[in-house]
């Protein structure tokens, strides 16, 4: 098992924010959906991977990251016939973001998936058992607490220790969901500490979430 995998902030988000004590998924397929294709796409913004030009993702050539899932969003950009902008990439990635992202938790002994429970929900849902609980105490503490810039174990990506608390606590924000349901509020210090790129990714998913708002219970 390699227990140092997994823990970027994609994998952050999917742990503190997607999933809850329980390790269930009560909006799966909802607007934090796009929160996993954004942690992704901040997460290639941090290590230098992307970045955005007149509102359009561009990759930048170089190495490729280590993580799988995010090199193949990388690959899917630079392979991409035409420019996207940010919020199309934002909705694109959301399609598959949480099958690649707990998949990869799943290949390094952080989640399993629980059998599904009969009755079974009248909503797409997903369940599943948490076996490092202090990567989610990790990445809760991370949530909680962005000013605190303890460095990750994994540097798949390489991102800057102090931009991702602050990033993992904005997504959070812009997709209206923390953990408990309680409100969270990224301090402009925090925001402002993110890279233009960053931001605009953030912009990108409050845009698309607006439209579900309406449609929730």
């Amino acid at each position: 098992m390699q227990t140092d995998a997994g823990s970027g902030l994609a994998e952050d988000f999917l742990l503190a924010v997607y999933l809850d004590g329980q390790g269930r998924v009560p909006h799966y397929r909802t607007g934090l959906d796009f929160g996993l294709s954004a942690a992704m796409l901040m997460e290639l913004a941090l290590g230098g991977f992307i970045h955005t030009a007149d509102g359009y993702i561009v990759a930048d050539h170089g190495t490729d990251p280590r993580d799988p899932a995010l090199r193949e969003v990388l690959t899917r950009i630079r392979s991409s016939r035409t420019p996207r902008r940010t919020s199309e990439w934002v909705k694109t990635l959301s399609v598959n973001a949480h099958k690649q992202l707990s998949a990869g938790l799943i290949t390094h002994g952080v989640l399993a998936r629980a059998p599904r429970r009969l009755p079974l929900p009248t909503r797409p849902a997903r369940r599943y058992n948490l076996l490092q609980p202090t990567r989610r105490d990790a990445a809760l503490r991370s949530l909680n607490d962005p000013s605190n810039h303890s460095d990750h174990s994994d540097h798949s990506t390489a991102p800057a220790a102090p931009a991702a608390p602050a990033a993992l606590a904005a997504l959070a924000s812009a997709c209206e969901a923390t953990p408990g349901g309680q409100e969270h509020s990224e301090p402009e210090a925090q925001l402002q500490s993110l890279s233009p790129t960053c931001r605009q990714i953030l912009n990108a998913v409050t845009d698309c979430i607006q439209p579900l708002k309406y449609t929730w219970d």
